[in-house]
């Protein structure tokens, strides 16, 4: 028994370097597989950036690199002459174990991207120095393993700027305005697969400060750090379409340095997205947990309050959406060709757009429904502005003829409500009377409220028709004029 432990142990040495030997051969491949995958995620969403490897050196226990990419120069300008170039340096780790200066990695290959200063022009090396000091401003390590899966971690170093910095780099003379800018960096570490249609992970957003002087106006934010969680099922052309993806601000401070103040504390925004029976509903959410507001220029201390937001939409094809997004996306291309290429046909544009806006309105069918809320609370009491829509129609939206039709096709209803008590004490206890009076609120026991209602063409607002068809007429529908086609 022991000496066949000593065997095995012995084996592992040689397992080991076979393994690295075998990860060594293949490290190079690995990274055009990435460049080439790159190169394509590029392609379709700006034209006019490439990347290629310029070079590859293989060893042993780690292998190096350098790649650069091209900007093309019509993409600032039509003017422009030169393209930019931008170069990186990699260092490519072999497994099966790889011990980089971001820990124990374990898989085939890790790639540790950072950014090739020589390649910049000397101008640009001086705004890096001023921005970042001595640190590396850009740092990507991607793990590759043998499944499709791949871990990316990536930090962008701290960096601040001021008015007189910029002054030095632009060699313009520093006026009266006084400009301090800093950002405490930005890092994460994401699971996802090659296509990047998948992913799961955490980016950590430092702390952002800005500092505004212009002779007697004063202007201070603050953003404390804050994180982003990512539980994407699929994401197609940058847009979530099964998943979810949640911002968290402690805080953000906005001051004008003369006793005035605003402080949003717990600040939660959040997009998610899943699919039904080949629909797709989709909801954002924008919280904050707590809004404390200081004025010198109010009469009256404003309370603290709460604000929820949120937006529903649901009973959209899911194919509708995806060929939305690519009309999206030709449609942002065709613009960039405009704008950079003097031979660019601008009827391109118009007819992507065309397209485009088409493509928008036809997801509008039975089913499709639209809400929204904006809520406020306080200790006193709570207001609420409310938002459903849906249509209602067995006919496509472009096929309604008339505004009498579409208004048939849609149901729906906007309701305000506003408790008493959160009013009381304010000037607009007061100014509440004239909408009330003039029959847009009604007064209830505790509270203030109204209704519009939209239902089978009919439109009643507090429970009174208002006969809008009569004001507007039953106009005929010109689609394309509407949508500017």
């Amino acid at each position: 028994m022991k000496k066949t432990l000593l065997a095995i142990l012995a084996l592992i040495p040689a397992i080991w370097a076979g393994a690295t030997w075998f990860a060594s051969q293949n490290s190079e491949t690995v990274l055009d597989e990435f460049m080439a995958q790159s190169n394509q995620q590029i392609e379709e969403a700006v034209p006019f950036l490439t990347i290629e490897k310029t070079s590859f050196d293989q060893g042993f226990m780690q292998s190096s690199a350098q790649s650069i990419v091209t900007i093309a120069p019509t993409l600032f300008s039509k003017e422009e002459e030169e393209a930019v170039q931008i170069g990186f340096n990699h260092k490519i780790y072999h497994g099966p174990v790889m011990m980089t200066p971001n820990g124990i990695k374990i898989g085939t290959s890790y790639i540790l991207t950072t950014l090739d200063q020589s390649s910049l022009s000397e101008e640009v090396k001086s705004i890096m120095t001023t921005l970042f000091g001595d640190a590396e401003p850009f740092v990507s390590g991607v793990t590759a393993g043998l499944s499709e899966r791949i871990d990316t971690d990536f930090i962008i170093a701290p960096f601040s700027i001021n008015a007189e910095q910029i002054s030095e780099l632009t060699g313009n003379p520093a006026g009266d305005e006084e400009l301090e800018l800093s950002f405490t960096g930005f890092s994460g570490d994401i699971a996802s697969n090659v296509q990047g249609s998948k992913m799961k992970g955490m980016m950590n957003i430092g702390e952002l400060v800005v500092k505004v002087r212009d002779g007697a106006t004063v202007f201070d934010v603050t953003m404390a750090a804050s994180t982003v969680d990512m539980d994407v099922d699929e994401l197609y052309k940058g847009s979530l379409l099964d998943g979810k993806i949640v911002l968290t601000i402690p805080s953000i401070l906005f001051s004008d340095g003369k006793g005035s103040s605003a402080t949003f504390s717990e600040v939660r925004m959040s997009s998610s997205a899943e699919q039904d029976n080949g629909l797709m509903n989709g909801r954002g959410i924008f919280d904050v947990n707590k809004i404390h507001i200081k004025s010198s220029k109010v009469g009256f201390d404003v309370p603290d309050a709460k604000l929820h937001t949120s937006f529903d939409i649901s009973g959209i094809e899911r194919t509708g959406i995806i060929k939305l997004l690519d009309l999206e996306q030709e449609m942002s291309r065709t613009q960039i060709m405009l704008l950079s290429q003097d031979d660019a046909d601008p009827d391109a544009l118009m007819s992507s757009m065309r397209a485009y806006y088409r493509a928008g309105g036809e997801l509008v069918k039975q089913g499709a429904k639209i809400a929204s809320v904006l809520e406020i609370s306080t200790d006193a009491g709570n207001a609420a502005l409310r938002l459903d829509l849906s249509y209602s129609d067995a006919k496509r939206l472009f096929a309604l003829k008339t505004v009498g039709d579409l208004a048939a096709a849609t149901q729906g209803n906007i309701s305000v409500n506003i408790d008493k008590s959160m009013l009381a004490g304010t000037p607009l206890a007061e100014a509440i009377s004239m909408p009330v009076g003039m029959g847009f609120a009604v007064e209830k026991a505790d509270r203030y409220e109204s209704l519009v209602l939209l239902e089978k063409g009919e439109l009643l607002h507090n429970g009174n028709p208002v006969p809008f068809l009569d004001a507007v007429g039953d106009q005929p529908l010109d689609w394309d004029k509407l949508l500017g086609m």
